[in-house]
């Protein structure tokens, strides 16, 4: 992690003393350029925020957590499609690292920005990685994006197999965009340790622009062997849920279960970061997401809690 984003962290975890919806405004405004509506959400970005304030089902919790979801998505899916695991440890000092494999991944369960790949010991830096793992335990992602999900999760780390994906640093990460178990969207994000390309795509793999623009100048990335299943997978897992992503690995034909996402980028991040803001895939998404009504929230809301306390406005505006 570089040292400018590391102090990013840093400085959020710091601003606790500003209510939850006060500095999700602040942040909202700053990094998307336009005044957000939390009462009549419309966009997507919009949506999110709401999420994070009203949407407090507890299984979310489970989810978010690394290595909690492996056994919801072997529930759902079947064991068949998660990462081989070494291990999961309450500190880095409990980490053998002789007692892994060549190449693997070292992450917390808990946050988004602590992964560590290995895919050479002896080039490894484990004392770096150890001290940076310990400080990422004793931060709760929560306070970083106001992202409820993260609140209660334990921190952890896992040691997980490195993905070999032929060609390429790193594996691809292919992230499905979905709405009440149907997916509308994909995103690619290959080489992102390296040189980072990201681009979007609809589910019948029509691309949609990337990072930047919304007719994109880059080849558009090859559609993985097996995508169709990579897909109904997706929505299996996404059943039950305004709105996840589920994102994925997928290695030589085989998919990999990566993660499930119910706030992507925080809810602060453009789709296209060069084009007017919101933008259309920002307005679009929004369009689709629809937002709990006053008698579902009932079932998972802690009224006694703060953040809970909100006019909820139209029930899917």
């Amino acid at each position: 992690m570089k040292l400018k984003k590391r102090f990013t962290l840093s400085l959020k975890n710091n601003l606790r003393f500003i209510p939850d919806e006060a500095y999700m405004r602040l942040y909202f405004k700053a990094k998307l350029h336009y005044e957000p509506d939390f009462e009549c959400p419309k966009t997507f970005n919009e949506k999110l925020q709401w999420y994070k304030l009203n949407y407090h089902n507890p299984v979310l919790t489970q989810l978010a957590d690394k290595y909690g979801v492996r056994s919801f998505v072997e529930q759902r899916i079947g064991s068949e499609y998660l990462v081989p695991l070494f291990g999961v440890f309450n500190a880095a000092e409990e980490i053998d690292l002789d007692k892994l494999p060549e190449k693997f991944v070292l992450k917390c369960t808990h946050d988004s920005q602590s992964t560590f790949v290995c895919t050479d010991k002896s080039n490894f830096d484990f004392v770096e990685a150890k001290k940076r793992l310990n400080v990422a335990l004793h931060r709760n992602w929560y306070w970083q994006g106001r992202e409820w999900a993260y609140l209660g999760i334990t921190p952890r780390i896992v040691a997980e197999a490195f993905l070999d994906e032929p060609g390429r640093a790193t594996p691809t990460d292919y992230k499905f965009y979905c709405f009440d178990g149907k997916a509308a969207l994909v995103q690619t994000d290959a080489d992102r340790f390296t040189n980072h390309e990201m681009q979007y795509f609809s589910t019948e793999w029509e691309q949609r622009g990337d990072i930047d623009h919304e007719a994109s100048e880059h080849e558009p990335t090859v559609k993985p062997e097996n995508y169709e299943l990579m897909l109904e997978l997706s929505e299996k897992l996404s059943d039950g849920f305004p709105h996840v992503r589920v994102d994925w690995y997928n290695i030589s034909g085989k998919p990999y279960f990566g993660e499930m996402t119910f706030y992507t980028g925080g809810g602060y991040d453009p789709f296209y970061a060069l084009e007017e803001q919101p933008d259309r895939l920002d307005r679009e998404l929004g369009d689709l997401f629809v937002l709990p009504t006053v008698s579902h929230l009932e079932k998972y809301c802690d009224w006694s809690c703060p953040s809970s306390k909100r006019s909820l406005g139209a029930d899917n505006a």
